[in-house]
């Protein structure tokens, strides 16, 4: 016979072809059946919707049907295939042809090093020639990690292919060779053994560079060649081109332990550079085809994914009896394998296996000589790929384009499938807009194709083509005869009608066949449900994003993306996975549609079983085939149920943060998950916004007539409950769902997003320790008298005494007084810091303020007696002078004489509104010894602005821009720390736990600030509810998971660059490398006379500070406004909260001061929302919706004083008359305002006890609410509105962290001080007075007339003995009690009047 007869492959047609075509033909005509009663039974009566329904429904019917039998194309004459490699070793082995195998990574994090080169080693053991074998990795995230990772496994190939020769092992994947059970005979050999054990350093010595993020030094120094390219401003897309060849195929030395030829290993990084365009894989694909042309130019190529590895030593020679057939080769492009993958549960949860697709519609693209190229796993002729036409004449040694499943079971390829439902959604999303894109493009099969391919083949390509408008006869589907099952519409013929059979027969016929088909290539049944289920949720969540996106390119308003697919999970993923349990655990807005459509048809079906129940089972006669549909949904959904209102418990929420751009690939410095329990929040708000729904309506369909004012009453009531923060028969907040107090739709948005952040500072200490950036503290204060320099030189003190390289740590103290007292308490603080540092290190002491740590009384493990009784008394000793200082006010003559340049600016005239720039360094310090002389010490400076009279002076946010310019001129750290003159440092590992989001290589360029919470020593039950508990522990969770925490203007560490008004961009590199960091070595003395302009009361005239640098001017909150702003120019915000609080501060202790700093915020707040730096104006395309709305629940604080009024004052006024504004008790009106009330508050209590406090906390809380409502925000509001027009200015009140020692006493008893007559407490009083005056009325109308009157006022009478059981402590305050801290006199009597 001759050598050309003998074919290398032979095919065969499928079987049972007749009755399958038997099926189409009988399903067809069931089809037409249904698009007949369609077009014959249009309903002309009842409700116009019924007939719009109709016709979306007979269209939807008319695309699924010509979408049926577009997929029958590729089902209707399938080939299969085999090879002949025995054939091809007899006639060519001598004239094989070169191999140029092609793997492409991206990620080292979502593609690990060590998966990736276990494809590379599968693919170097090819049974193949080596000297014709070479192997090209393309790293387009140019990490240095992924080269090392390569290093390793080159010299690891010179034992693994001599292994794999010899034993003639499979698969040739290390991994995935030692993780199976082979050949006991194997295994007991010494030989297997050794190869193990190489293989288990080697991945040690990988996974151990990758933790750690870092070449191990000693490889980087002996290989210095290889990794010469990368350096500190390297980063996965600002990169020059690399090329490394680690093993030359011609290099005689290329050879393995056995002295054997070893396979070319080519490394490639294409140059990136912020601007141009990559082109993702495509661009990778094509840098290889052009390298490895000049490399080594094999004929043949093949691609593979980075987590594909080869399954089949035997798959070359497979793909090589195709392209070198005489016969049929010569025309051959490409063989493509399936694409398996190796780590698919056994029911395939999310139909990832594409099962049908690989055994089913592929065999029968392969009849049509065109199977789809799907990217990898796949043999190329090198001609195709450089667009070479091919002609008749054309005579390449290799021939043939086919779709091979070679002989045998044995995959070729196995990789790894997406773990969770968001990676398998978005894979999905990208494939189906990738399709429809090339649809409604030129290459249209139907347009590129005619003539060119078959119609046939035209046909397959388009079922993939055709995914994406797939979405909305779904959507119609799921949404149409659950809705008009709602409404009692039939959809559907009845069930005692013949037009039922066609419906019947074709969905019985049609999933019937689907389930034969994956029972016959070896599904399960719940594989085949599982498929069903992933049908529809990839229609109605990726093909329908992925139309969107198509259409926002299409008007020009959005740009192609390539989402790599993550390859890597943690553990518990991995374990629910296997579990098959569907992993959420993302707030992806493909979820909400899926889960809305869930609760839809469980809605739906609900209120059908209920019509069956009450009205008997003829209901279902018209709506059986609705019913049966919408039970279907229900069943398919239960996953979801599960998810959303199940597994709250972190087990679908967890997450790692690792998506913030693509930076430089090292290891994160931190994590996050997001916030447990959220679904049965979720529920809770769901039925919560339906009883609030049910509130408005009975108000807007219950409107009185009997008069003028009680309509006007009505209309205020309505309004206040329709406000974002009005009230339902309440008079306190509940911390989350405020349906009458917190903006129930915005608090509802914080809180679905909630995030929960956690650090990696010893990973950060490893890595960067070094490398540290430096960093300065500012410590502000502006009164000697409200806040005592004891208390600032403690914070002082807590800052300089952190767990940091002291010579890179810098502490500036603003004094806005311009206060010699405080200049010489920090005078003291030098000397004492030297002492107190080294005692800090020594014995790691918490917290490190001297007067905290003291008062604490807890003696450190390891402390010497001795030693703590010395540092004490020094501080005692020190503490004693500075307060005799400040009792005397002056500082004592001896250390002004002897510190005469230190107190040279200070002179008799000198006031705190009137001194010049004083800028003082402590010289001492900056020669950085203390007094063991073994370690540095942190350079303090304190500077006192210069104030005039004849200026004005923003007086909180001066003092900010004037340290970040003095800094600069001294010590220019690039990290920032703010911190209040109280708010102490509580735990010295704060600063490095910052770091760890700034200095992320993934995340950290485009963080600005990291905002620790402010937190406070306050009473055990919170009695003036100062501990912002419900902000710091949910609300800031809520801003954080927008990626946009609020900057609250203390405990804030900040980028200086942020700060500077600069707007962030891509190409920011970021750099915070402590090494070229340092501070001036310039004398104290010119560095003060050079600073002393900068603080100057001109120095900023016809400047940018205060507008767009430093931080912004002529707002109460100016950090609020600040942080917005710095938002809006592209810059992250990071809200972290550890279990040690990071800084302490002292929080009002007196209810006057309390309400006084609550005034100043909400009106700052309200000043933001009435300005243009309103987040909805000035945010709108710069920073989220759900952040702008973060924003505005404390933007409107002021205005919502009018609700609160409004329910304080109209309903017990009414109460008193007799006049009802709330339905009767005895009616079903009266549910959804009982139910809105209980679960609002019981819902706040359970979150407070939940987060550690008490019942009386909460109860605290409460009143609280009331109170800022009716005085704080309300004179906010007044303040706010007189400003509007002119008759008002800006005011900033400094909140006094004195008391004398009764009020002390009485705060520390939880006893409310009011003490002054201010213009608040008349206010107040008299709501608390009239609210009693109406209860006894009630009261008396009750004993008198009988319980019968309580029927109408019933939520009157409640909401008012509400108020009255909360103004208990006003009314001591004003009748009973006789200390001083009571309500003055002639308050109580303006009240009574």
């Amino acid at each position: 016979m001759g050598r050309e007869e003998m074919s290398l492959h032979s095919s065969i047609g499928a079987r049972g072809r007749t009755m399958y075509k038997l099926f189409v033909a009988s399903n067809l005509a069931g089809i037409m059946g249904i698009l007949y009663y369609r077009a014959t039974n249009i309903p002309h009566e009842g409700p116009f919707l019924r007939l719009l329904v109709w016709a979306a429904m007979s269209l939807s019917e008319l695309w699924f049907g010509l979408y049926w039998l577009l997929t029958q194309s590729a089902r209707w004459d399938p080939i299969y295939r085999s090879t002949s490699k025995d054939r091809l070793s007899n006639r060519f082995e001598g004239e094989l042809p070169g191999v140029d195998a092609f793997v492409c990574t991206a990620d080292p994090w979502k593609e690990p090093p060590l998966l990736v080169i276990g494809t590379v080693l599968s693919l170097m053991a090819y049974d193949y020639p080596p000297e014709k074998l070479s192997v090209y990795l393309s790293d387009d995230g140019g990490s240095h990690l992924t080269l090392y990772a390569l290093l390793e496994a080159s010299a690891f190939s010179k034992h693994w292919l001599p292994f794999c020769r010899k034993f003639k092992i499979e698969p040739r994947s290390p991994a995935s060779f030692f993780s199976t059970d082979p050949d006991p005979r194997l295994t007991s050999s010494q030989e297997w053994s050794t190869m193990k054990s190489l293989y288990e350093d080697m991945a040690i010595r990988i996974e151990s560079a990758v933790s750690l993020g870092r070449v191990p030094p000693e490889i980087r120094e002996e290989h210095q060649r290889l990794f010469s390219e990368w350096n500190s401003g390297t980063n996965s897309g600002d990169h020059p081109a690399i090329l490394k060849i680690l093993i030359g195929g011609g290099d005689s030395k290329a050879v393995d332990v056995d002295g054997c030829p070893m396979p070319t290993l080519v490394y490639l990084a294409r140059e990136k550079r912020p601007g141009y365009p990559h082109h993702f894989k495509a661009g990778a694909m094509n840098a290889l085809l052009r390298v490895s042309a000049e490399v080594s130019n094999a004929p043949i190529i093949l691609n593979v994914d980075c987590d594909m590895y080869s399954n089949d030593s035997q798959s070359v020679r497979d793909a090589l009896c195709f392209f070198m057939d005489e016969k049929t080769g010569s025309r051959t492009a490409f063989v493509q394998f399936p694409q398996r993958f190796d780590n698919i549960t056994k029911n395939d949860m999310y139909d990832a296996s594409l099962l049908l697709i690989t055994e089913v519609e592929f065999y029968g693209l392969d009849r049509f000589e065109g199977p789809l190229y799907i990217g990898s796993g796949c043999f190329h002729r090198r001609e195709s790929l450089t667009g070479r036409e091919y002609s008749e004449d054309f005579k390449g040694d290799l021939n043939g384009r086919m779709w091979s499943k070679p002989g045998g079971m044995r995959a070729a390829f196995l990789g790894l499938a997406a773990t969770t439902l968001n990676d398998v959604l978005v894979q999905q999303t990208r494939w189906s807009g990738g399709d429809f894109q090339i649809l409604m493009s030129r290459y249209s099969p139907f347009l590129c194709g005619p003539k060119k391919i078959s119609l046939g083949l035209q046909m397959c390509y388009c079922i993939y083509c055709l995914w994406v408008p797939n979405c909305f006869p779904t959507l119609c589907y799921a949404i149409a005869p659950s809705f008009c099952l709602l409404c009692g519409i039939p959809m559907f013929p009845k069930i005692s009608s013949l037009w039922l059979i066609p419906f019947v027969y074709v969905c019985i016929s049609s999933y019937g066949y689907s389930l034969v088909e994956i029972l016959c290539v070896g599904g399960t049944f719940k594989m085949w449900w599982n498929a069903q289920r992933m049908w529809m949720m990839r229609r109605v969540t990726s093909y329908f994003f992925a139309f969107l996106d198509f259409i926002l390119k299409l008007v020009g308003m959005g740009e192609m993306k390539f989402t790599i697919t993550s390859k890597v999970a943690d553990a518990e993923s991995e374990s629910r996975y296997r579990n098959e349990i569907m992993e959420f655990g993302t707030a992806s807005p493909m979820f909400i549609l899926p889960t809305t459509l869930a609760i839809h048809h469980l809605v739906c079906w609900v209120v059908m079983v209920f019509r069956v129940v009450v009205k008997g089972l003829g209901v279902l006669d018209d709506l059986f085939v609705q019913a049966a549909l919408c039970g279907f949904l229900v069943l398919i959904s239960l996953p979801i149920y599960e998810a959303a209102f199940l597994l709250g418990n972190g087990k679908t929420e967890r997450e790692t943060e690792r998506e913030m751009g693509e930076r430089r690939e090292e290891i994160p410095l931190h994590s996050s998950r997001r916030g447990r329990g959220r679904g049965m929040y979720r529920l809770l708000a769901g039925i919560n916004l339906a009883g609030m729904v049910a509130v408005l309506f009975y108000r807007v369909t219950n409107i009185p007539h009997e008069s003028l004012s009680l309509r006007l009453l009505w209309a205020a009531m309505t309004l206040s409950e329709l406000w974002p923060s009005g009230g339902i028969p309440s008079t306190g907040p509940p911390s989350r769902i405020d349906s009458r107090s917190g903006k129930f739709a915005f608090h509802l948005q914080i809180n679905l997003t909630t995030i929960r952040r956690l650090h990696l500072s010893q990973t950060c200490a490893a890595k960067f320790e070094e490398e540290l950036p430096g960093v300065d503290a500012f410590v502000c204060t502006a009164d000697p008298w409200k806040e005592p320099p004891l208390l600032v030189i403690g914070t002082v003190l807590s800052l300089m005494a952190y767990d940091y390289p002291p010579e890179k740590l810098s502490v500036y103290l603003s004094d806005d007084g311009g206060s010699d007292l405080t200049l010489y308490a920090l005078l003291e603080a030098s000397f004492f810091s030297k002492h107190w540092l080294p005692f800090c290190r020594k014995f790691k002491i918490e917290p490190r303020s001297p007067a905290a740590f003291f008062s604490a009384g807890a003696v450190p493990p390891l402390t010497s007696l001795q030693e703590l009784s010395t540092m004490k008394s020094l501080y005692e000793d020190m503490a004693n002078r500075i307060e005799s200082a400040v009792s005397l006010g002056r500082v004592p003559p001896e250390i002004r004489e002897e510190h005469q340049r230190l107190f040279s600016d200070w002179n008799p005239t000198t006031n705190s509104r009137d001194h010049p720039a004083i800028l003082k360094v402590d010289g001492k310090m900056a020669a950085g010894l203390n007094a063991t002389n073994y370690f540095a010490a942190p350079l303090i400076i304190l500077i006192g602005g210069g104030d005039s009279k004849a200026v004005d002076l923003d007086v909180d946010g001066w003092p900010l821009p004037t340290l970040l310019r003095v800094s600069s001129e001294i010590s220019n750290a690039p990290i920032i720390l703010n911190v209040d003159c109280d708010m102490y440092s509580n735990d010295s590992q704060s600063v490095r736990d910052a770091l760890c989001f700034f200095m992320d290589e993934r995340t950290g360029r485009q963080v600005a600030f990291v905002q620790f919470p402010q937190k406070f020593n306050v009473t055990k039950n919170d009695i003036y509810d100062a501990s912002l508990l419900s902000y710091n522990e949910v609300n800031s969770y809520g801003f954080d998971g927008f990626e946009g925490m609020m900057y609250i203007g203390s405990a804030c560490f900040h980028r200086r660059d942020s700060l500077t008004g600069r707007k962030y961009s891509d190409d920011f590199n970021g750099d915070l490398n402590g090494r070229t960091w340092k501070k001036s070595l310039e004398s104290a003395d010119v560095l003060e006379e050079r600073g002393k302009f900068l603080t100057s009361c001109t120095s900023e005239e016809n400047t940018m500070w205060g507008t767009e640098v430093g931080l912004k001017y002529g707002c109460p909150v100016e950090d609020v406004i600040t942080g917005i702003a710095i938002q809006c120019r592209g810059w992250r915000s990071v809200y972290f909260n550890p279990k040690r609080a990071a800084f302490i501060g002292a929080a009002p202790a007196t209810l006057n001061d309390t309400l006084i700093q609550r005034e100043r915020w909400a009106e700052g707040n309200f000043q933001i929302f009435l300005s243009r730096y309103c987040t909805f104006v000035y945010g709108k395309g710069k920073i989220s919706l759900g952040l702008q709305m973060c924003y505005s629940i404390y933007g409107l604080w002021a205005p919502s004083s009018l609700p609160a009024l409004c329910y304080a004052i109209a309903p017990s006024l009414c109460l008193l008359n007799n006049v009802s504004l709330f339905p009767k008790i005895s009616t079903l009106w009266s549910i959804p305002f009982v139910y809105v009330t209980i679960s609002t508050y019981g819902y706040s209590l359970v979150e407070l006890l939940f987060l550690g406090g008490t019942f009386k906390f909460w109860w605290n809380g409460q009143r609280m609410w009331m109170i800022r409502r009716a005085t704080s925000y309300f004179f906010a509001f007044l303040d706010s509105m007189l400003k509007l027009i002119g008759m008002g200015e800006m005011k900033f009140t400094i909140t006094s962290k004195v008391v004398d020692a009764d009020a002390t006493a009485r705060y520390e008893n939880e006893i409310m001080e009011f003490g002054i007559a201010s213009p608040m407490f008349i206010l107040l009083t008299t709501v608390s007075v009239h609210n009693l005056v109406c209860l006894a009325a009630i009261v008396f109308k009750v004993v008198v007339h009988g319980i019968e009157v309580l029927d109408p006022l019933f939520f009157q009478a409640t909401v008012c003995g509400s108020i009255v059981l909360l103004s208990l402590p006003i009314y001591e305050a004003a009748f009973v009690r006789k200390d001083k801290g009571k309500i003055p006199t002639s308050v109580a009597f303006i009240a009574r009047d």
